[in-house]
């Protein structure tokens, strides 16, 4: 019981630790705003994590293999990153104010945060098949306990890396002057284009690509 929560533990952390879009804009967010900035896009993003895993362990996924709602939770994806990758790309070409801390723009970073989280259709994959075998191949209890103790040890593991990548980025505010953070702002709107551009491929190569020549080798066929 203790080794499978430990190993949820760190199961979380390296997720919520990989390098993607909602690390690469709690970064710039937290740079400019401090730790609220990026520990509430790190939570929300938490959130919608979470959101995935009672999806995907509940057997709700299955929902999700309907090319119609791939197809759709896909091109979502694409254009709220390819929106914030313009966000980003504007933010590095005008004055920046590392004073600016309000409660409407922490609202958002939450907010931000958490449809980071749900536009990943990744989520749906590692809790869908990823999580629930981990879950079911560990220790000698019953499936629902092993379940809860995954769970719970991802949201441990992940929550310390909430914490931890806030902390960091809110201290390295010190060493950040204006030019330097107009050019990770930049870098930031290439690395949101790129995961973006990376989606639409996936969406394309796994989705579409298969769909339209299904139907060709169907007409070819009749």
């Amino acid at each position: 019981m203790i080794a499978l929560l430990i190993t949820a533990c760190v199961l979380g952390f390296v997720y919520s630790a990989a390098p993607g879009a909602v690390n690469t804009e709690a970064l710039r967010r937290g740079l400019q705003r401090g730790f609220a900035a990026t520990f509430l896009v790190q939570l929300g993003a938490l959130l919608g994590d979470l959101m995935w895993a009672i999806i995907g362990l509940t057997g709700v996924a299955l929902v999700f293999h309907f090319v119609p709602v791939q197809i759709i939770l896909g091109i979502a994806g694409v254009t709220f990153l390819l929106r914030m990758a313009w966000l980003s790309f504007l933010d590095a070409r005008k004055s920046i104010d590392l004073k600016l801390d309000s409660s409407k723009k922490e609202q958002r970073d939450f907010i931000t945060g958490i449809i980071f989280s749900l536009a990943n259709p990744f989520g749906i994959a590692f809790w869908g098949g990823i999580g629930g075998g981990f879950a079911t191949h560990i220790a000698s209890m019953p499936l629902i306990d092993k379940l809860l103790f995954l769970f719970l040890g991802f949201s441990v593991g992940a929550f310390a890396w909430c914490i931890g990548i806030s902390v960091l980025v809110a201290w390295s505010r010190k060493f950040i002057g204006e030019k330097l953070l107009r050019g990770i702002f930049t870098v930031s709107s290439l690395a949101m284009a790129y995961f973006a551009l990376e989606m639409l491929w996936t969406l394309i190569h796994t989705t579409l690509y298969p769909l339209f020549s299904h139907r060709l080798r169907v007409k070819a066929s009749h």
